[in-house]
This record gives C-alpha cells, sequence and structure tokens, in this order.
C-alpha cells in the first residue's frame, strides 16, 4: 500500500527541470501517496548528490527543484545497515542494496546491466512495479488481512492501530495483530523497531482490560518488541471515536469493517488516506489527541 522507491539524485533533478515531468511525478509521491523515496543513501550524501546534479539549473528552474526536493525529502523510509562505496556509482550503490534489502524499485536514468527492477525514464509510468492499489481489499482472514498492508507496516517506523472495539478477550482481534506484528518484524530487513500503540474505546472494565492484554498479548507480540495500548474517552460534542485506521509515519488507511477478523466469505477493505485526512486522524490519535486518556496506556512487551 505504501512502498520504497530508490531514487537516483541526478533522474530527480531532471524531473524537476521540466514542467511536465515535474508536474507527474510531484503529484506521485510524498504524504498520502503509495510511494515514497527511500533514504538512499543516507539524506546527507542523498542531498549532496542531488544539490551537484542540480549546480547548472537555470533561475527558472530552481523554484521546481527546490519545491520537489522538499516533497521528496518530507517523509523518507529508512534503512540501515548498508554500505555505500563513494568509488562507484549511485546506481552501482543501489544495485548492491537491492540484493540485501529489495526496494519496490530502482529509478535511475539508465540501466546499463539491464539490472531486474531498475525502471528507467521510458519504463516508469506503465511498469508493474510502478502501478500501485490506493484502495484494495481481500478476504477477512489475518494473514490475508497483513499481507494487504506488509509493505507499509515493514517500511515504517512507527505505527498506530486505531479500532474503538478492540478486545484482548477477543481471539478474532488477537489473530490478526498477530499477523500484523509478525509481518513487520519478518520484513524490515535492516530497519529498526519503532513505535507501536493500539488505540481503542475504554467500553471494557479497567481491571479485565488490563489482565487480558498482560495474559493474552505476550504470546502474539515479537521477542523484543513493545506494544502500547491506549484506551480513549471521547469528550463532549467532541470527535467521535469511531472509524477503524492503521496509522504509520509515512501514511496511514482507513479500514474496514475493522481490524478483527471474520469469515473469508468477508472482505477487508482498505484505503490510502490522502494528505489532508492523514493529517486529520494523525493530529486527532498522535500529536495532539482529540480524546482524553482513560487510565494511563498499558506498555507490554512481547515474548513471541
Amino acid at each position: 500500500m505504501i512502498h520504497e522507491y530508490a531514487i537516483e539524485p541526478a533522474l530527480a533533478v531532471a524531473w524537476a527541470t521540466h514542467r511536465n515531468e515535474f508536474e507527474y511525478y510531484y503529484e506521485k509521491f510524498g504524504l498520502g501517496q503509495p510511494k515514497i523515496m527511500s533514504e538512499f543513501p543516507k539524506f546527507k550524501n542523498w542531498r549532496k548528490q542531488f544539490k551537484r546534479a542540480a549546480a547548472g539549473a537555470q533561475d527558472f528552474e530552481l523554484q521546481r527543484i527546490t519545491a520537489f526536493f522538499s516533497l521528496l525529502t518530507e517523509k523518507r523510509i529508512h534503512r540501515d545497515g548498508f554500505s555505500y562505496d563513494g568509488t562507484i556509482s549511485w546506481l552501482e550503490n543501489a544495485e548492491t542494496e537491492n540484493e540485501r534489502c529489495q526496494f519496490q524499485a530502482i529509478l535511475a536514468s539508465e540501466n546499463p546491466r539491464q539490472y531486474g527492477n531498475v525502471l528507467t525514464q521510458g519504463a516508469i509510468k506503465t511498469h508493474p512495479l510502478w502501478k500501485i492499489n490506493e484502495q484494495d481489499f481481500c478476504p477477512r482472514i489475518a494473514q490475508k488481512m497483513a499481507q494487504l498492508v506488509s509493505a507499509m507496516l515493514s517500511n515504517c517506523l512507527e505505527v498506530h492501530f486505531i479500532d474503538p472495539h478492540f478486545g484482548p478477550e477477543n481471539t478474532r482481534h488477537l489473530r490478526p495483530l498477530k499477523a500484523f506484528l509478525k509481518e513487520m518484524a519478518d520484513n524490515r530487513r535492516g530497519r529498526p523497531q519503532g513505535c507501536i500503540e493500539i488505540h481503542t474505546s475504554d467500553k471494557a472494565d479497567a481491571d479485565f482490560f488490563k489482565d487480558h492484554c498482560q495474559e493474552k498479548l505476550p504470546n502474539i507480540v515479537p521477542s523484543g518488541y513493545r506494544v502500547k495500548l491506549k484506551r480513549w474517552i471521547q469528550r463532549p460534542g467532541g470527535v467521535k471515536l469511531h472509524e477503524r485506521f492503521i496509522l504509520t509515519n509515512i501514511g496511514g488507511v482507513k479500514v474496514g469493517p475493522g481490524l478483527d477478523d471474520g469469515h473469508d466469505s468477508e472482505n477487508f477493505e482498505v484505503m490510502l488516506l490522502k494528505r489532508n485526512m492523514y493529517e486529520k486522524q494523525w493530529d486527532d490519535y498522535v500529536e495532539r489527541p482529540a480524546f482524553d486518556l482513560a487510565e494511563n496506556p498499558i506498555e507490554i512487551d512481547g515474548e513471541a
């Protein structure tokens, strides 16, 4: 749903210097889009190469170049553990890194070695690796649900599962949560494990909820991971605690009918949140909560 693309700095500058290409690619990347740039190489190095490629730009091109740089670097997919050899090209380094931890695609000016998932200018717009669904569905089965949002979960550093009806006593909630967390743990490949939170309502008795969290969750949370659970109280006249979302630091999706599983004849549906809707939900649940905490958050360390 949200995929990682390695972008050659010189190609990004080339797009920005041509108005038509700039207008096309500016709408394809960034928050609220299914395509996010990989931080490869590390940001300072990528920025240095980008500035070098832009050094000969005309004054009338600089505004587009600056705007495109800001868009690409606003949200980046972080990866650790790679080496970068400054004596060879960006593309050769990207191909090497792709063997260790695969990108959705490598976007480059040329592909002299005919490397598998390197896409050049003429091939990008029609290639299957470029065509990403912004809405999708699958059977309401835990593993299928996790696979549908796998790219987003494995690429993010922070994730918030929001379902006002989440109950740790219910296996229909625990099965998908276990599958979501396993998808994250199995596919991070060089990305550090970050913040994981579950947001729900205060409809259950506080002691009942806490006891079941402590009993059930350690066995489904991967070892080395910590999950924080927050129960919210809706404020009088305030935002209604009703919808279900998965929000991450690189974007989010609205899900339906919920984050619990069901029958294989039922559908689990996901819709990518565009920038304005994502920012609204991020504010309401993470940045400036629109609800009041029912009690102190519960923290669970994984043992699975």
